[in-house]
């Protein structure tokens, strides 16, 4: 009889796991070829792209104590356009200390603002994202604009400093995008293996979904799941839901549901995953990736309601399995990742079945019991092709663990002790749990109630970093000059051993010994700090500004006037320390008594730009079009300079502005070519 149940058992766990491992034998060959043609999207490519509006979406109910410093990070440390961006926050009337976080900051900056639901919370996660969404686009008709797309955020992330730019970048080629999502984990330490064991059971699934699992369903074109953060959607998605409720209100992982409705209408949702180098403090290069990070649940009773409502929401609720075979519209390959999504609740199940099965066999050693598995038996040779299996699957875990994380994380992963390493028995315990919770959800009346009942938030409680942890996220010079190429790790630990010798900035030496270009560092220290980078030309700036400055006063300062918009002169300077000591000059030897407003340009270019004073009449008059749009109240300031950035002598400006998504500009555009033409 103990024979019998362990032959069913090796037949049925074979049956259910075979699939995975000839897949897996497959992507390994796919992927080998794929990576000789892989286009790695360089920060040029992601620097120079017109940056459209984005609006990300945070939800948040009774995130108080993560919030603020979550929007904070997000704008503190990414490089995307100040003026590009704008961050609505959803939140709830019934919930005083989540409304007071967000109001604090939408008064902190101009591009947060607070969208305030209807109804009190809380309501479902889908729910309160369309209630956003829908603000969102009385916001667009309000301001005359168009945001290119709509990124989704969870309250507790830590955003990458790249990923805007990617998301921009990859918008004019693909409808959604899903960034990789890796939660965060601490150092390992022989005293905190235990301690984090939950979370890390996280981190070792988390890499080998978005690592592996993913790229290999966007390399083939099958089914692509959302992850519901790090989730950017294009303008098109949007227009094809007449009613904007794109995502599902009734279902507990609104995410995947969406996803794979996008699949049924034909839209592929593209899985990117893009690594950067950076140089750590001991002088060592990392590569990390650009993916959304947060904390995840580190008890086990927190992980294993979280998993239910995945578990539930995914198998049992986004569709059935029937219907997916008989569908036409999508390809074999997408179907069956909808199958191995699907087949999680039995072999979830299957694996607490296959852990008691194992404690027999170390009993049976010990004591006198019936063999389960007799030597050179059909069941003994179904064991070894299991137990390869099984290895080859804790190799392909292992892989992403230590590429995502390091090999002290792939270590404690996949080989404490090996064969049966702890952390993934603890997962695989709280995967088991959750799926028998999410079976009695479905078998006991909790599906007729969830359908009765309005949806609510099945919430996780959350935490954040501290501020010297999350300093660790920040760019630095060197970081960028790395990602662009434009310096070796050997010539950046070079130049940061001076800069310490000469107590100097890291940019002076580079330029000074002719390592980088001052454009170069320039232009990254812009990034990083915010300001504006413009490529100061002869042809731009008006002989007229240069007689009433002098030409001696702005060679003397190395500074040279730009526009007056309002009562704001903007000058551009080189040396970001000079900014202080330009603005009292102006102030009291020129009387300038309006604001002032510095960008940046080489040391060069501000002097052929007054020494050789050219002016081309087309730029000049495009220069005095973005002028004349935030005098109208059409464009901010800095709006207005971020679309002057990307100003050349091939581009024109209202077509600039209607990349970046400033549809009034293009009414004020006509006006002036029926002015010009004596139309009006």
């Amino acid at each position: 009889m103990v024979y019998y149940i362990g032959l069913v058992f090796v037949i049925i766990l074979i049956l259910i796991s075979i699939d995975d491992f000839i897949w897996d034998i497959y992507i390994l060959f796919k992927s080998i070829r794929a990576d000789k043609d892989d286009k790695v999207i360089t920060y040029k490519e992601l620097r120079d792209t017109v940056p459209g509006l984005l609006a990300i979406i945070i939800a948040a109910y009774r995130e108080e104590d993560v919030l603020e410093d979550v929007v904070d990070h997000l704008i503190d440390t990414n490089h995307y356009p100040d003026a590009m961006y704008h961050v609505f926050l959803g939140v709830y009337p019934n919930d005083p200390a989540t409304l007071h976080i967000a109001d604090r900051l939408s008064k902190k900056y101009d591009n947060v603002h607070k969208v305030v639901h209807v109804l009190d919370g809380p309501s479902s996660k889908a729910d309160n994202i369309n209630n956003v969404i829908k603000n969102i686009l009385s916001f667009e008709r309000d301001r005359g604009i168009r945001f290119k797309g709509i990124v989704i955020h969870d309250s507790e992330d830590v955003v990458h400093p790249y990923e805007l730019l990617v998301e921009n970048y990859l918008l004019n080629y693909h409808d959604a995008i899903q960034m990789p999502v890796f939660p965060l984990q601490k150092m390992p330490r022989l005293k905190n293996i235990f301690k984090n064991m939950v979370s890390g059971t996280y981190a070792d699934e988390f890499a080998e979904n978005h690592y592996t699992m993913l790229v290999a369903r966007n390399t083939t074109g099958s089914f692509v799941p959302s992850a519901g953060t790090g989730f950017a959607i294009s303008r098109e998605i949007l227009d094809s839901f007449p009613d904007h409720n794109i995502f599902p209100v009734g279902s507990l992982t609104e995410d995947y549901k969406f996803s794979l409705m996008l699949k049924l209408k034909g839209y592929h949702l593209h899985y990117v995953l893009e690594g950067v180098e950076r140089l750590t403090g001991d002088g060592e290069v990392r590569r990390e990736f650009i993916s959304t990070r947060s904390i995840f649940p580190s008890t086990y009773r927190a992980a294993v309601r979280q998993k239910t409502r995945w578990i539930y929401g995914i198998t049992m609720q986004s569709f059935k399995l029937p219907d997916i075979l008989k569908n036409k519209t999508l390809s074999l390959r997408s179907k069956y990742s909808l199958y191995k999504d699907w087949k999680a609740k039995f072999g979830n199940l299957l694996l607490g079945v296959g852990y008691g099965i194992f404690f027999y066999f170390l009993l049976a050693t010990s004591f006198h019991l019936p063999t389960m598995f007799p030597r050179f038996s059909l069941s003994w040779y179904l064991m070894i092709l299991i137990t390869i299996m099984m290895v080859e699957r804790q190799v392909v875990r292992g892989r992403a663990v230590k590429n995502v994380y390091g090999y002290k994380s792939a270590f404690i992963s996949v080989l404490l002790p090996p064969l049966f390493p702890f952390r993934m028995f603890i997962g695989n315990m709280i995967n088991f749990h959750a799926t028998l919770r999410a079976w009695k959800m479905r078998l006991f009346g909790s599906n007729s109630k969830i359908k009765k009942k309005r949806p609510r938030w099945s919430k996780t409680e959350h935490e954040f970093l501290e501020p010297r942890v999350l300093k660790t996220f920040r760019r630095t010079l060197g970081d960028i000059l790395l990602h662009e190429n434009l310096i070796s790790p050997e010539k950046l630990n070079y130049a940061l051993e001076k800069s310490k010798k000469k107590n100097v900035r890291l940019g002076e030496i580079l330029v000074e010994e002719e390592i980088v270009s001052e454009e170069d560092v320039l232009i990254s220290l812009c990034k990083i700090n915010k300001e504006f980078y413009l490529d100061i030309s002869s042809s731009i700036v008006s002989k007229d500004s240069i007689e009433y400055w002098g030409s001696d006063f702005l060679i003397e300062n190395l500074i040279v006037p730009v526009m007056h918009i309002n009562n704001t002169m903007v000058f551009a300077i080189s040396n970001p320390d000079d900014k202080e000591r330009l603005r009292d000059i102006l102030r009291k030897e020129k009387k300038v008594k309006g604001a002032i407003k510095f960008v940046y340009s080489t040391k060069k270019a501000i002097l052929d730009s007054i020494k050789y004073a050219k002016e081309d009449a087309n730029l000049l008059e495009q220069l005095h079009f973005i002028e004349k749009a935030v005098e109208n109240g059409l464009l901010t300031l800095n709006e207005g300079l971020t679309a002057l950035t990307y100003l050349d002598f091939q581009t024109n400006i209202q077509d600039i502005l209607q990349a970046m998504g400033f549809e009034k500009t293009m009414e004020m555009s006509e006006e002036l070519e029926q002015i010009k033409y004596g139309m009006a």
